[in-house]
């Protein structure tokens, strides 16, 4: 959830400042290297190293939790903010 909340705050900081494209990529690029390090310190302080097959499972049901439901409703306050305000925001996917 955590990589989830920083890749969706790396989002907004796209809708808020316009990207070259060879720096959205650097960016893309720095938060899966980040990621990586990120995992491999949580699977070595949780269980010593040894790749455990709930630590995986919990990384992939946070993912697909984060995805199928946390994002929906960022995308529903942008719907009320729309309706509220008239103004619409750049979409970036």
């Amino acid at each position: 959830m955590i990589l989830c909340g920083a890749y969706e705050a790396l989002r907004i900081l796209r809708r808020i400042i316009r990207h070259h494209p060879f720096f959205v990529s650097a960016e893309d690029f720095l938060y899966w290297l980040f990621s990586g390090f990120f995992l491999f310190r949580e699977i070595f302080q949780t269980s010593s190293g040894v790749i455990r097959w709930y630590f995986v499972t919990g990384t992939a049901a946070g993912a697909l939790i984060f995805a199928f439901f946390l994002s929906k409703t960022g995308k529903f306050c942008g719907k009320i903010f729309e309706k509220k305000t008239g103004k619409r925001g750049k979409r970036v996917d």
